[in-house]
């Protein structure tokens, strides 16, 4: 038996509740909170606006400078529907392929970001499940060689289902396994090369409204820092806005001289005065200051003191008083005491360049940097502010130095309830996870890991908690398909306590979205005819198959239920509910008539009610029964019973045989 065919009693018990609960979800917009308690700098990052998928298609495509061979991939992702990107990196790849999907998409063609997700090469594209007029982007620039083959192995069945669908896929190719493209790969093939610096520049000033001239783009400073990747001249562009802003009447030219300077490189600096430092002590205390830059003296000297006892330093050297006073070496190191109190490095970027030394030139130490942030950030010394800028600083060069487990490790001992006596460090670790999840590169690790905690039955309700917070405010806004199976997995495991429940978040995801409303029926019909189906999904399909959500025109012409697919899948959805769950169907199946009574066409949605409970005579008796019943109630409507009692005629034989189910495509108004 797999773990998702054991039993939920919770979930049981609750079922007839839920069911009678079930109304149209149209969604309130709500941003989950996590505790009411907290440091609120961390918490503000969760609950604070996110750029969704469509928003940041529409955000770079303000900014997008095509380059001159786009069309031909245009021209390809058209006639095959699959596209593949090659291009040196640095080319804007990535972009240029959510650009062309978004192109070729309609008004309610569902995206997905696909990644190697989860982290595994034995995940499948087969295991994607595609929607009708799906618009994917599988971005491989991060893959491994072995993951890419395989990939590249999956595709021509991934494109046998994504031509049945109706849907356009472009594929991301890292350039340095772009040999490995067969000729039947190849046609599909465009190499896209880099536009030209000065314009993606002042394309992204004056999406902001700022105007340079020819010449100043012309300067030698700039066309020199100009001569990176796309994403580093964005970030250049980020931070001249910004200072914009800071400043709004200087001049361009100082905007731009500022914003060049920030970039300069100081790790040649911060390498040149660590050679000159030969202890360990004095190299301890620079990269103590540097990981507590703006913490208390005290704090910097305790915590370099932590990480000379960690390296086993503290052995070899003179008794302590022997040594020169602290002060006196901070002094000698050329690190300032600024008010009120705080150490301070005094050289713009210094800090960072430091830590880049330190966690550059001594890879086997990393290990050691986590058991040192690890305790240090234990520290009463510290503040709340310097603890948030030291989780900030050890990700940032964990994430870049490509050591996603060292703050996966952190993230784990940090969330486990068992280490909140001392001190909570819950919000340390949300921060770091947050940290990992908005990483570009490793975010996939990030996000593999909640996958795992989804399915981990004896999770702790708190981290539940904290994997339903995270999910849907920092995973669904780039991969809501991929938080809908989150927040499914941990709906079938949840106690029910706690708020939001993942099955509430679960719910409001997909209240804005008839895609990921689509997908999640899609999961319950699969969930649902297993062997012994979980409780909760029964709960989740009397929530989520709300009939006035199912036949609403309001946004679309066309009503969901309608539609062939949804249609099968509410079907197999209500024939599990009539076989396992016969007693409880009252109060959704009331919901489904009345709704029934208020449009124009019955059959929408009687016609899948019968559907599902033909194969049994009995069934289709207590459906007739239900229906009769509701009639004679109150608000109860008897021209709706007349119908269903004609269709349960017609399936069962009784009605003339030139009668037939309306077919979907009659069931638009």
């Amino acid at each position: 038996m797999s773990e998702d065919e054991v039993p939920d009693g919770s979930a049981e018990t609750r079922f007839e509740e839920e069911v009678s609960a079930s109304s149209i979800h149209t969604g309130t917009g709500n941003v989950y909170n996590i505790f009411g308690s907290g440091h609120e700098s961390v918490m503000s990052r969760i609950r604070g606006p996110r750029i969704t998928f469509k928003g940041d298609l529409s955000w770079s495509e303000q900014r997008f400078v095509a380059p001159d061979d786009l069309d031909g991939a245009r021209e390809k992702l058209r006639r095959h529907r699959t596209a593949l990107l090659t291009g040196q990196p640095g080319s804007g790849r990535s972009t240029a392929a959510k650009v062309l999907v978004n192109e070729s998409a309609g008004d309610e063609s569902p995206y997905a970001l696909l990644t190697d997700e989860p982290y595994d090469p034995a995940h499948r594209l087969a295991d994607v499940q595609l929607l009708t007029d799906h618009r994917l982007v599988l971005d491989l620039l991060d893959a491994s060689e072995d993951v890419f083959l395989t990939r590249l192995r999956e595709l021509p069945e991934f494109r046998a289902r994504l031509l049945n669908a109706k849907a356009y896929l472009v594929v991301v190719v890292p350039d340095e396994f772009a040999h490995h493209l067969g000729d039947e790969l190849r046609q599909f093939t465009a190499r896209l090369s880099r536009p030209a610096g000065d314009r993606v520049l002042r394309r992204h000033l004056e999406a902001e409204g700022l105007h340079p001239t020819a010449g100043q783009l012309a300067s030698e400073d700039v066309v020199t820092a100009l001569d990176q990747s796309m994403a580093q001249i964005s970030h250049l562009a980020t931070r001249i806005i910004e200072i914009s802003r800071c400043a709004p009447h200087s001049p361009l030219d100082d905007l731009f001289a500022e914003a060049i300077s920030e970039q300069a490189d100081r790790r040649d600096e911060a390498a040149k005065l660590v050679e000159q430092r030969p202890t360990g002590r004095e190299r301890a205390i620079l990269l103590a200051s540097a990981m507590c830059h703006g913490a208390s003296p005290d704090a910097v000297f305790f915590a370099s003191h932590h990480l000379v006892e960690l390296l086993g330093l503290d052995g070899s050297e003179r008794p302590r008083l022997e040594q020169p006073g602290y002060r006196g070496q901070l002094e000698d190191l050329g690190i300032d005491i600024a008010p009120p109190n705080r150490v301070d490095l005094g050289r713009w970027e210094f800090d960072r360049a430091l830590l880049e030394h330190f966690w550059d030139n001594y890879p086997d130490l990393r290990s050691t940097y986590r058991q040192w942030v690890d305790e240090v950030i234990r520290m009463d010394l510290l503040t709340g502010a310097d603890r948030v800028s030291m989780v900030d600083r050890f990700t940032e060069q964990a994430l870049r130095t490509n050591s996603p487990d060292h703050v996966i490790r952190l993230v784990e001992r940090w969330l486990e309830p068992r280490n909140h006596r001392s001190r909570p460090l819950r919000d340390f670790g949300v921060q770091a996870l947050t940290n990992g999840l908005e990483d570009t590169r490793h975010g996939r690790h990030f996000r593999y890991l909640v996958y795992e905690w989804s399915k981990n039955s004896e999770l702790p309700d708190e981290v539940g908690q904290i994997l339903v917070t995270v999910t849907a405010n920092l995973i669904a806004p780039n991969y809501p398909d991929q938080a809908v199976v989150r927040l499914h997995h941990r709906a079938r495991r949840e106690s029910g306590l706690g708020a939001p429940t993942a099955q509430d978040a679960l719910l409001e995801l997909t209240a804005g979205s008839d895609a990921l409303l689509r997908l999640l029926l899609q999961r319950l019909r699969i969930g649902l005819r297993r062997p012994k189906p979980r409780a909760a999904d029964f709960a989740l399909f009397a929530r989520a198959a709300d009939p006035r959500r199912l036949v609403d025109t309001a946004r679309v012409s066309r009503p969901l239920a309608a539609r062939a697919e949804v249609r099968a899948d509410l079907v197999a959805c209500w024939r599990e509910l009539f076989a396992h769950r016969s007693g409880h169907t009252h109060h959704l199946l009331g919901t489904w008539f009345a709704t029934a009574g208020l449009i124009s066409n019955a059959d929408l949605l009687l016609a899948i009610l019968v559907e599902a409970a033909q194969e049994s005579g009995d069934l289709l008796a207590k459906l007739y029964v239900a229906g009769r019943d509701w009639s004679e109630t109150s608000h109860g409507r008897p021209h709706v019973v007349v119908r269903l009692a004609q269709l349960i005629d017609v399936a069962q034989g009784l009605q003339n045989q030139d009668f037939a189910y309306p077919r979907p495509e009659e069931f638009v108004r």
